[in-house]
């Protein structure tokens, strides 16, 4: 702490800034009514409005007119960027909802230590300090030995107290220790609930740190996956987080919750405590840390639905584009209704192709059979039927264009395999042949040479032979 640094604190600390602010009094009282002392986080448009009216009301009936502003201007001023006193900000609800800065809550709790107290309770602080002391020294410093030792200690210790107990020693706290400890556990809970405020604000630094690394990046949605779970990750493992989240879990807990319960129930059945704070100031506090607690909880949730959002945003843009494609594709299809092409590639889209070339397109390696030349090759005498030749037969292609006609009246495609097993090939391979050449001087066939079908035909002799062949498919011309 020095002079610089303190100059800069005095100029650009906005907790100080309210401090010395000309309506310190009207701002911070405010501001106390409407949230501390109604244990509200957050209030409505319509609400805090109202209040804050009411409030202007009295105050300029008790002092003469001293705030002429209307309560929205005032409203406006917490929230502006300047001040920056309220956070405003909306959720599922229409209306906008408030709720006080960690600066403005900074300020309450300062304010709120200035108060004079009945009596300091040094001794609870310093057993509390004391107890740290001890558990820092027994979870890092010591050896195996050394702990279980300072474990006998302490048994021997509850030991001695059973004893007493038993034998009807009164070792119960007085009326100024009880009132001790009332009075830490006090400003510890006022504290506490300070603190989840700047919790809050750290993480949603954190989650807005995180939104605009997306908005201004053009990432993919694994980039986009992956920074998001960084974020989150970055927020749980941080010192804070790691704090924050042990807490959340053990109010989380049945039996801890059960028992905290259990322990404010009885906390006001204390006969001292119960004439000290007879407003009860403590007896919601398992509902206002949950409270609390789930409200920062919730930054960090907020992050998958920021991100579940995104994604939906993504996938609305690229559905737009797909359509867009669609319905170009479906206008030029009815500009060339009228005059169909006679080039079988008439129309392009852009964009481009990825050529994969995996390893396990591969087939595996085969050994080559060994040729055994040992023997003597015997030649093969073929008799020649001469009167075959008188049984030349005629190939009507045109037949078998009526054929694929017929079936693409009732389908827009079909595949040669599926034409031969509805009119069986009855002239062998020269059959299968005429079908060939009738693909191939068709303008509405699609051929694909990576995939193959298997054609079963019968020759001269009746023998079924199979043919594997590229996969053919005849298309109804628009």
């Amino acid at each position: 702490m020095n002079y610089e640094k303190l100059k800069n604190l005095q100029d650009t600390n906005r907790t100080l800034r309210l401090l010395k602010s000309d309506n310190f009094a009207f701002t911070l009282s405010f501001f106390y009514l409407a949230f501390v002392k109604n244990g509200k986080i957050t209030l409505q448009h319509s609400e805090i409005l109202s209040y804050l009216d009411d409030y202007l009301f009295m105050l300029n009936e008790s002092y003469a007119n001293a705030y002429p502003k209307e309560a929205k201007e005032y409203l406006d001023d917490f929230v502006s960027e300047k001040s920056g006193y309220l956070r405003k900000y909306h959720d599922s609800s229409d209306e906008a909802l408030y709720e006080l800065t960690p600066y403005t809550q900074k300020a309450l709790e300062f304010v709120e230590s200035l108060e004079k107290k009945e009596f300091v309770g040094s001794r609870s602080k310093f057993n509390i300090i004391f107890e740290l002391l001890e558990e820092l020294e027994f979870e890092t410093l010591l050896d195996d030995k050394e702990r279980i030792k300072e474990l006998e200690r302490k048994r021997e210790a509850l030991t001695q107290e059973i004893d007493a107990i038993r034998s009807k020693q009164d070792i119960r706290f007085d009326s100024a220790r009880i009132k001790e400890h009332y009075m830490q556990i006090e400003e510890m809970v006022r504290k506490l609930k300070y603190d989840f405020s700047e919790i809050e604000y750290n993480f949603r630094a954190l989650n807005a740190t995180a939104m605009e690394k997306i908005a201004y990046q053009n990432m993919a949605k694994g980039e986009v996956l992956g920074s998001i779970f960084e974020i989150e990750d970055a927020i749980r493992e941080s010192d804070q987080g790691k704090s924050f989240f042990a807490f959340w879990q053990l109010l989380s807990d049945t039996k801890r919750s059960d028992k905290l319960s259990k322990l404010l129930e009885n906390l006001y059945s204390i006969e001292s405590i119960a004439r000290m704070d007879k407003e009860q100031k403590l007896a919601d506090l398992k509902f206002s840390l949950l409270k609390n607690g789930e409200k920062v909880f919730q930054v960090s949730s907020r992050l998958i639905e920021q991100l579940r959002r995104f994604l939906d945003e993504r996938a609305f843009v690229e559905n737009r584009r797909i359509l867009e494609l669609t319905q170009k594709i479906e206008k030029r299809a009815i500009e060339i209704k009228q005059n169909p092409p006679k080039a079988r590639t008439f129309s392009t889209i852009a964009g481009n192709k990825v050529a994969l070339n995996s390893i396990f397109v591969k087939p595996l390696y085969q050994p080559k059979k060994v040729q055994n030349f040992s023997k003597e090759l015997q030649e093969e005498i073929i008799e020649v039927d001469m009167e075959s030749f008188y049984d030349i037969f005629y190939i009507d292609e045109a037949s078998l264009a009526q054929n694929i006609q017929k079936e693409l009246l009732h389908v827009s495609q079909i595949k040669l395999s599926e034409v031969i097993a509805k009119y069986p090939i009855t002239k062998g391979i020269a059959e299968l042949v005429a079908y060939i050449s009738l693909a191939k001087n068709s303008q509405s066939v699609v051929l694909d040479e990576r995939k193959k079908e298997s054609i079963v035909i019968n020759d001269a002799t009746g023998k079924a032979k199979k043919i594997a062949m590229p996969l053919i498919i005849f298309v109804r011309e628009i």
